[in-house]
């Protein structure tokens, strides 16, 4: 293990500067490009059909030559293991208007993905965990981890079943929208999911259709004054059914409809002093896939999402939704990505029951050297809730590179400009974050 024995100690030495932002997660943005990851357990392969929308390479998914991930094979399966250290500084760990407290923290996540070699038929198991540890912020320390399994079966050309189960453990970002700012430690949460999708694909029709559960579970919670919060009132369950309909007009332009139904239950404890959040969610939308050239490319569904909540004291959601997402290739070089969406989101707040995201962003990778890769990114946020009613409004601006050193090792970097503010005032904070991240990733 000298390899993974080094990148450790290249983090370490490096460690006094930097912390992760937006705990593990942000890890998928900053790596997103030149993964390799080939090991996806697809149920509904496009590649050769009229549904194939890769003509062009984006950036952020482009392999290089000579940096592919190999993986170590096994028997009839390829095992990819990873170890990822981040240092970084945060000017405002916490997320508060005042009081504002920096720190800097090390984050180590290793991780392993296993996927089947198989001809037909596929099998894969991911895990990972994550420890981040500050230099004088004890309590926000944190540990999370994940696993899951998943499977496909492949019942002809046209038909394929696809399944999966997992389990996780995350903890909630402080400036996360509703989060708990006041708590003594970071809200941490576990989730347990299982689904499955059948998909049937003709010369011109794809249809799908899906179903899913997810258990969410909280522990109690210690504000700073001493208060003990039943953050069991937030213990959920999610059912989901969605339905997907494609019809490929020419090779280069599909319409679509995209219908789901949702249920979330909060299985409030009897006598429980929290409003009971429990809604059922209903989303219609439709539009086109499409590629044009070798410049254009994308996905726009609009339509209409409606959520209803059990408690007549909340207010009820409706009205225009839809997700859009359109790649733009001026270049071979540069990937420009615009992404749209108006949906409904859960907060992890006993006090704020689900609400409302609009959201515009922006981003443009450009690869400077075939070994080395930039981004620029913006989006802007606006979450409106209704327990209290009030209105969200979060500009996030952010700059990231990263650095192919060879097949193993991967240096990357990123800094993130993060402002909130709240209207009205005295239900919100106002409040900006700033985030320097440095880290290595090594794929022995």
């Amino acid at each position: 293990m000298p390899g993974i024995n080094r990148a450790i100690c290249t983090s370490l030495m490096v460690y006094v500067a930097i912390r992760l932002f937006c705990g593990a997660g942000s890890l998928a943005l900053v790596l997103s490009g030149h993964a390799a990851r080939a090991q996806d357990v697809s149920a509904s392969p496009t590649v050769g059909t009229v549904f194939d929308r890769q003509r062009t390479v984006a950036v952020s998914e482009r392999v290089q030559s000579g940096f592919e991930e190999v993986g170590k094979r096994l028997d009839g399966f390829i095992i990819y293991p990873r170890i990822t250290a981040v240092v970084a500084f945060d000017d405002n760990v916490r997320a508060r208007s005042q009081d504002r407290q920096s720190d800097a923290a090390l984050s180590i996540q290793p991780s392993i993905n296993a996927v089947s070699d198989w001809t037909r038929h596929q099998v894969g198991l991911t895990a990972s965990a994550g420890v981040t540890r500050f230099l004088n912020l004890k309590t926000e320390n944190t540990e999370t981890y994940s696993v899951q399994g998943e499977g496909r079966y492949d019942a002809g050309n046209e038909v394929r079943l696809y399944g999966f189960a997992g389990l996780r453990r995350d903890v909630e970002r402080r400036n996360a929208p509703g989060a708990l700012r006041n708590s003594l430690k970071p809200l941490a949460y576990q989730t347990a999911t299982g689904g499955g999708q059948l998909t049937w694909q003709g010369s011109r029709m794809r249809l799908s259709a899906n179903g899913t559960v997810a258990r969410v579970t909280y522990g109690d919670l210690r504000t700073f004054d001493g208060a003990v919060l039943n953050s069991r009132d937030l213990n959920r369950t999610r059912y989901q059914a969605s339905a997907r309909a494609e019809y490929a007009i020419t090779a280069d332009l599909a319409v679509l409809v995209n219908g789901s139904v949702s249920k979330i239950d909060y299985n409030l404890q009897p006598g429980s002093s929290t409003p009971d959040r429990s809604a059922r969610r209903v989303e219609l939308l439709g539009g086109v896939s499409f590629e044009f050239t070798d410049l254009l490319r994308g996905e726009v569904a609009l339509g209409y999402i409606k959520q209803d909540f059990r408690s007549p004291g909340i207010r009820d959601f409706s009205g225009f939704g839809g997700r859009a997402r359109v790649e733009y290739f001026p270049t071979r070089l540069t990937t420009v990505t615009f992404d749209a969406s108006r949906t409904l989101q859960e907060a992890g707040n006993p006090l704020a029951p689900s609400y409302r995201r609009t959201r515009a962003a922006i981003r443009v990778d450009h690869e400077l050297y075939r070994y080395v890769l930039i981004s620029g990114f913006a989006d802007y946020e606006t979450n409106q809730f209704q327990l209290p009613q009030r209105t969200e409004r979060r500009p996030h601006v952010g700059l990231s590179g990263q650095y192919l050193v060879d097949r193993h090792v991967t240096l990357f970097a990123r800094y993130d400009h993060l402002r909130i503010t709240s209207r009205p005032a005295n239900l919100g904070l106002r409040l900006t974050d700033n985030v320097l991240s440095i880290g290595v990733l090594f794929k022995p």
